[in-house]
């Protein structure tokens, strides 16, 4: 069989119609008696029960059939010829094959999983969009890592309870996730609060300087202002003698900071000070912790 007349760009000449399909010639041969014609058409005509002759002059058909000559076979391959799979594109008829077996894009093409049980047949565009939803594609079940064909997930999964296994790694990611994020906010909180102490600390450190240097212009002389400093380091000194006890006789444990961290030191070693993990095996002088405010009023000159 011939291609068709109407897939050409202009009117071909009947010298390239074969005589018996009356189409286009596709792959010529020439009869003992000079016509030419299609060579699967001859091979048909003398299988079948019709007339084994020439539909021109008559002369017998036989199976010794000659190539036609080279200019006839040039003209003919150099006819323009439209893609019968719509495209658009436009060839000379010797690019039919290279273009129908790599360029064209509405060629019908096997799918790549043909091995694994897939008998589509897909356009060449397509191709790639059917290999991601093909249902024979390799596919990993998440639960335990095995590899399968799609259509076979469900069946491994439910075999072998995938799915339960899936749903508690699911959960104890999330659970994971959330602890995270709690130690995250956690951290922030912390350093904030952090920020914070330092800052007030750092205010009333400039508050006391303030009350002194206003105390120093106050007093004139020497002596007052020796008084003065020392009356208030003994005040201060009874202040923080005369905290009241807790039952046992030693001194309460301090209020914590924002941090939650210590922010006491002992008046003794300067270590900081936790009444949480305070015991008898620790510092035989943190029985009398100071706040950080309160020692540093002390330590000021």
């Amino acid at each position: 069989m011939g291609l068709d007349p109407r897939q050409f760009v202009d009117t071909v000449d009947e010298k390239y119609v074969c005589k018996l399909c009356h189409k286009v010639f596709l792959d010529p041969v020439a009869n003992g008696c000079g016509h030419i014609f299609c060579s699967s058409c001859v091979k048909k005509r003398l299988r079948g029960d019709m007339a084994k002759r020439c539909p021109v002059c008559s002369a017998p058909l036989t199976q010794k059939m000659s190539p036609p000559s080279m200019d006839f076979r040039l003209e003919l391959l150099n006819l323009k010829i439209r893609c019968h799979n719509k495209c658009g594109k436009t060839f000379p008829l010797s690019s039919l094959p290279d273009h129908m077996s790599d360029e064209c894009p509405n060629t019908a093409m096997t799918c790549p999983n043909i091995s694994k049980g897939c008998k589509k047949k897909i356009r060449r565009c397509d191709i790639k969009k059917h290999a991601e939803e093909c249902d024979f594609r390799e596919i990993q079940c998440e639960a335990c890592g095995f590899v399968t064909v799609y259509c076979n997930l469900f069946t491994h999964q439910s075999r072998v309870r995938c799915l339960e296994k899936k749903l508690k790694q699911q959960v104890i990611r999330e659970q994971r996730n959330h602890a995270n994020d709690v130690k995250r906010h956690r951290s922030h909180l912390t350093k904030l609060n952090v920020r914070r102490d330092v800052e007030d600390r750092k205010i009333v450190l400039e508050h006391t300087r303030y009350l002194k240097n206003g105390k120093n212009k106050t007093h004139g002389s020497l002596e007052d202002l020796t008084t003065d400093n020392k009356t208030s380091d003994v005040f201060l000194t009874e202040l923080v003698n005369n905290e009241p006890n807790g039952d046992d006789g030693s001194s309460p444990p301090p209020h914590p900071s924002r941090t939650g961290h210590a922010v006491f030191s002992c008046m003794r070693c300067k270590k900081l000070y936790n009444a949480m993990t305070n015991n008898e095996k620790s510092c035989r002088w943190h029985a009398g912790p100071v706040s950080i405010f309160r020692h540093t009023l002390l330590i000021i000159p």
